[in-house]
């Protein structure tokens, strides 16, 4: 991936930070609920009687439905993790690479990425001009795409 595209990744990373964030955290809230849902005892297995003649058919008892939704949960939870194991990470590196900045860079592209803000409210912010803070997120883009994708394809 070139430099140009890794600063394109950055950028939009940065601009669905929250919802990144926030759906991490809602995964990591759902394994956790089915976690406790596994000691939880489910009815038994039991076959459906009925006074019907030729039996339930497909019909299943209520018993029948909670043993088999139980024997599901290690399956999601499973799905879960997978999917936190794959999206978690890069949140992560971003998250380690923005606490390394400056403060003036780290409010730049916070205020003006993540929180949404104009420029003119950015650069109040940080006490600099509107253009100083233009410029400046560009390169601030750039020093984070070399942090989460390495240096190797950045040319001196």
């Amino acid at each position: 991936m070139d430099h140009s595209k890794n600063v394109a990744v950055i950028k939009y990373y940065l601009q669905h930070y929250q919802e990144k964030m926030t759906y991490i955290e809602n995964v990591k809230a759902d394994i956790a609920d089915y976690e406790a849902m596994l000691p939880l005892n489910a009815a038994p297995k039991i076959p459906s009687l009925s006074f019907a003649p030729g039996g339930s058919g497909s019909n299943l008892s209520q018993q029948e439905q909670e043993y088999l939704k139980k024997e599901k949960i290690p399956n999601k939870i499973a799905a879960l993790r997978t999917e936190l194991a794959e999206k978690e990470p890069a949140m992560n590196r971003l998250n380690r690479s923005l606490e390394a900045l400056n403060k003036t860079d780290h409010a730049i592209v916070c205020n003006k990425y993540i929180k949404e803000m104009s420029w003119k409210m950015t650069a109040s912010c940080v006490n600099c001009s509107e253009g100083y803070c233009r410029k400046h997120s560009e390169k601030v883009l750039e020093i984070l795409a070399g942090m989460v994708f390495g240096t190797e394809n950045i040319s001196a």
